[in-house]
């Protein structure tokens, strides 16, 4: 990441971090003596040094001073510090995520706003401590007033209308105390609030957990323990107070010999769940090893005085490995401890004692680039809208929604800024484009499996040069086409396409990130969960998560989308499915770690255990045996079921048609039509019948009777708007290349193939097509075969499923495809490369890089002359060559496209207008027709508002 850029200091990201106590915010007050006020929700209880005095609402607390006191601050805020002012006015501070109000008591807000913006204190902030903060204190002092920041162990000093310390450790600070600090209540912490003294000194109240100290900021900590045993006020507070907020869980780490082990233990469920991922050390580096799961078989209750051993049934990534698993834990907070033992039928094994690292089970470090004009994610308060019942009021902020997952998303240096240098705002990035914005643009990026992620926010989404109604991707699940093998890493969210939905600022604009996060951790729509048996209700559209779409949400047969996803929200309470939660929380290390396995391979819903022979592993018990992962994982896709569905009732009927052979090489095509089946008059439907959209998946069985679903190389996140098909519109249709996907290339031997598509319906039911066999044939001579290889390979691929791309990691597949071109031109299979070609010259490409972005302009010409090609060639009655109908139309589109940016709009619509002739004379049925016509004219009106 970069600097920020012009105009960042309006906007930070989950200033103050999510945490762990059941109060959210303490509100310092100038009482003497000594009195503050635990916010829960809207409600505080107040205490003094020895006891509770009171409880109730906020807004009641010193009436009226406080009585006024607005939404969300009075019920959401999740920190307050005070700010002394020489008018003797009592200031709070209050912070509800970015936003901040300062309040002077009996008067009213002096400031609303981003916390950046705050006068005197947020232009000062260092990049630093511009989220996930842990601590903000005022300190005594009039004049200039002085704030205490901290995160970790790391802290600044503001003072107000003069600028901040620089960042360094708490044990820099100058008072002698804070070098006495000693884990674990050096840091981290979750609350903090001055103490009164007789004699001027500084004293703190720290809170971490179920644990406080008091602080003395020259002698050091005097006393640390429970609540009760540091400050009887404190431990006076009602129970709500002092039960933990997020789930009770804790990861330890531990180390024998060469060995690690993450350890995870989990105590939100009845019953425990115990996880743990092994690595081992060779050369100075961590080498994953294994993983298992132990399912607890009784309830365990921590903190315990002496260790409780946690029995259960444990299962293993690779089950060749060990056998058993043995854990004891004593208490799931700093300081706590944990022993692992993992062992083979025999006894011999490896014994882990771990100590408490952290109360998120995983971390992840989220590095975000965004373009100028946009905005960083937004932020939820659940007092904006009516609440379901069950969901407090809170601030929800990407980092909120996966703390109370028990995931730990930590903001990676400080969001950078892009300058739209070169490129117009509207700026549509295509897959290749994006892929190739992350490797160059992602600080943390390497080959490997690791938990960090980049999200880039951009314009607009485009598929095969037209701007689509996408507004979120995980992008990064890519075959090896473009290198990337290790998938999963990168992820964007597109502003403009939001924003014209009305999302920007809104609960559904923070629900698009937690969603692209949620596939970027393996885990899929809850439609499209595999196999089909393991989805909700209705087949998942009545699932309340954050991998559903909101208009999916059944709310009656004549419900309208609006209705739909106000009904959705009316019960969602913002968290995981119960199996969305076990993947997140002890999902085997390379099913969910970013750079691990690829898309579709361990979900959340599939089965856990890997191949014990999968590449790159091996068990290993001793140094002399140690296995290095130096590669990528390129585990296959697993096999699919292939049980039919249950009979829809939705009026629906799917069927696959094309070719029933292809050539050497040639990119295998399907025709995809969603029709009524008669049974019903009219029926609704998604539009979107491609194999990377939300509803339409292709199962492939090859020739080794094998069955497995296709996957395509992005699978993109957009509206579900729906269509009524009926005698006007009775079919929908939609061609489909399958010959390349995320598991590289599909028809990988010559030999008969069974393809059946399956489309979820909007009622949650699932149609299957009948089965459309076709035959996959070997060279018939050796210029044969030498076509054909220029076509196979996964660069290759890849271009032909991008539509043609300049990414550098494609550089061996484009030059193939120009060989094609110039050496067999004659080929029937040369079509195809100069489609590819001819498609992406027709449009700019976007290149990120840290100064703006850089634009490769449309080469028109040669987009026209390939284009043409490829229709003359379609349309010649000499010969077989060609591509399909619905591609042609498609091509056409784009040709017209190219004449029309080349600045012959006359030449655009006559390629428009035969358009529309040629499928005349095809003879294809008038609703198709009608149809086509409505594509054309779209696509003329369209080029001529661009003239």
């Amino acid at each position: 990441m970069g600097p920020p850029g012009p105009g960042q200091e309006a906007r930070t990201m989950g200033f103050i971090r999510s945490k762990t106590t059941g109060f959210t915010a303490i509100i310092p007050t100038t009482d003497n003596p000594w009195r503050a006020l635990f916010l829960r929700d809207d409600r505080v209880a107040q205490i003094n040094q020895t006891a509770l005095v009171s409880e109730g609402l906020l807004t009641a607390a010193y009436s009226p001073a406080l009585s006024s006191l607005p939404e969300p601050f009075a019920s959401c805020s999740d920190a307050a510090f005070s700010m002394t002012n020489p008018d003797g006015v009592q200031r709070t501070v209050f912070i509800a995520g970015d936003m901040c109000l300062e309040w002077a008591w009996g008067v009213g807000a002096k400031y609303t706003g981003p916390v950046t913006g705050l006068p005197n204190f947020g232009s000062y902030l260092p990049a630093a401590f511009r989220s996930d903060v842990d601590v903000v204190m005022g300190l005594p002092g009039v004049n200039p007033t002085y704030t205490l920041l901290i995160k970790g162990d790391q802290a600044t000093i503001i003072t107000s209308g003069q600028g901040a310390s620089t960042p360094g450790p708490l044990s820099g600070l100058r008072e002698a105390g804070w070098k006495k600090l000693t884990a674990p209540m050096n840091g981290d912490f979750d609350h903090a609030v001055m103490l009164p003294t007789a004699d001027g000194s500084y004293q703190t109240l720290f809170i971490k957990g179920e644990s406080a100290m008091r602080f003395d900021w020259s002698k050091g900590p005097t006393t640390t323990g429970t609540y009760a045993q540091v400050l009887a006020g404190l431990g006076a507070l009602p129970a709500a107070h002092k039960n933990l907020r997020l789930p009770p869980t804790g990861r330890f780490r531990g180390t024998s010999g060469i060995w690690t082990v993450d350890l995870r233990v989990d105590l939100a469920g009845a019953l425990p769940v115990v996880s743990g991922d092994i690595f081992a050390t060779s050369n100075g580096a961590e080498v994953y090893q294994n993983s298992f799961v132990l399912d607890g078989t009784q309830a365990v209750a921590l903190p315990s005085a002496t260790a409780l051993s946690i029995p259960g049934t444990v299962s293993f990534a690779f089950p060749n490995w060990m056998s058993r698993v043995a854990v004891s834990a004593d208490k799931l907070a700093p300081g706590g401890t944990a022993t692992v033992t993992v062992s083979a039928a025999d006894g011999s094994g490896l014994t882990f004692v771990c100590f408490y690292t952290s109360r998120f089970l995983r971390s992840i470090d989220w590095e975000i680039d965004y373009l100028a004009g946009t905005e960083l994610p937004t932020q939820y308060a659940t007092t904006q809208d009516p609440r379901p019942p069950g969901l407090a009021k809170k601030i929800i902020t990407v980092q909120a929604a996966y703390a109370e997952a028990g995931i730990e998303v930590r903001t990676a240096g400080v969001p950078n800024q892009v300058a739209l240098t070169g490129a117009g705002a509207n700026s549509a990035w295509s897959d290749a484009e994006l892929h190739a914005a992350m490797v160059a643009n992602f600080s943390l990026h390497r080959d490997a499996q690791q938990w960090k992620l980049w999200t880039l926010i951009a314009n607009r989404h485009e598929t095969n040069g037209a701007v689509d109604g996408c507004d979120g991707i995980m992008f990064d699940w890519a075959g090896t086409g473009l290198a990337d093998d290790f998938q999963r890493q990168g992820m964007a969210i597109f502003y403009d396409t939001a924003r014209e939905a009305g999302y920007v600022g809104r609960r559904e604009g923070l629900f698009s990130y937690i969603h692209e996060i949620g596939h970027a951790l393996n885990i899929h729509h809850s439609w499209q969960k595999q196999p089909e048996s393991t989805r909700g209700p209705q087949g998942g559209m009545a699932d309340l998560s954050f991998m559903n779409y909101a208009e999916n949400y059944p709310a009656g047969p004549t419900a309208t989308a609006q209705q739909r996803e106000a009904a959705f929200y009316a019960a969602f309470a913002w968290t995981f499915t119960a199996n969305e939660l076990r993947h997140l929380r002890h999902g085997f290390y390379y099913n969910v770690v970013p750079g691990g396995y690829a898309w579709g391979v361990g979900t959340a819903h599939t089965v856990a255990q890997h191949d014990a022979d999968s590449p790159g592993h091996r068990p290993a018990l001793d140094d002399s045996d140690l296995p290095v992962q130096r590669g990528p994982l390129t585990t296959s896709v697993p096999l699919a079921d292939p049980t039919p569905p249950a009979p829809s009732q939705s009026g629906l009927r799917l069927d696959l048609s094309g070719s029933g052979a292809f050539s050497h090489g040639e990119p295998v095509t399907v025709q995809i039509r969603l029709s009524l089946d008669g049974t019903l008059p009219q029926a609704e439907a998604t539009p979107n019948l491609s194999p990377g959209s939300d509803n339409l998946t292709i199962l492939i069985t090859d020739p080794a009777a094998d069955t497995r679903l296709f996957q395509p190389l992005a699978r993109r996140c957009g509206s579900q708007e729906r269509v009524t098909l009926d005698a006007t519109t009775p079919a929908l249709y939609e061609s489909a290349y399958i010959g390349y996907g995320a598991a590289g290339l599909t028809f990988t031997q010559p030999g008969t193939y069974r393809l059946q598509a399956r489309y979820t319906a909007p009622d949650g039911s699932v149609i299957a097509s009948p089965d459309h066999t076709i035959a996959v044939n070997a060279p018939v001579d050796d210029a044969d075969k030498a076509a054909g290889d220029l076509l196979i390979g996964d660069q290759q691929g890849t271009l032909l499923a991008l539509r043609g791309s300049d990414a550098p990691q494609l550089a061996d597949g484009n030059a193939a495809l120009d060989t094609l071109i110039t050496d067999h031109p004659d080929h029937p299979l040369a079509v195809y490369a100069l489609m590819a070609k001819g498609t992406n010259a027709g449009r700019d490409f976007l290149t990120l890089t840290p100064e703006g972005i850089d634009v490769r302009a449309a080469d028109t010409d040669t987009s026209i002359t390939q284009l043409s090609t490829v229709v003359e060639t379609t349309l010649d009655p000499g010969t077989d060559a060609g591509v399909d109908n619905i591609t042609l139309n498609e091509t056409m589109r784009t040709l017209a496209r190219a004449h029309a940016d080349g600045g012959d709009i006359k030449q655009a619509d006559a390629v428009l207008d035969q358009l529309v002739e040629v499928f005349a004379d095809k003879g294809v049925p008038e609703t198709v027709l009608a149809t086509i016509a409505e594509q054309a004219e779209a696509t003329r009106t369209q080029l001529h508002d661009q003239a």
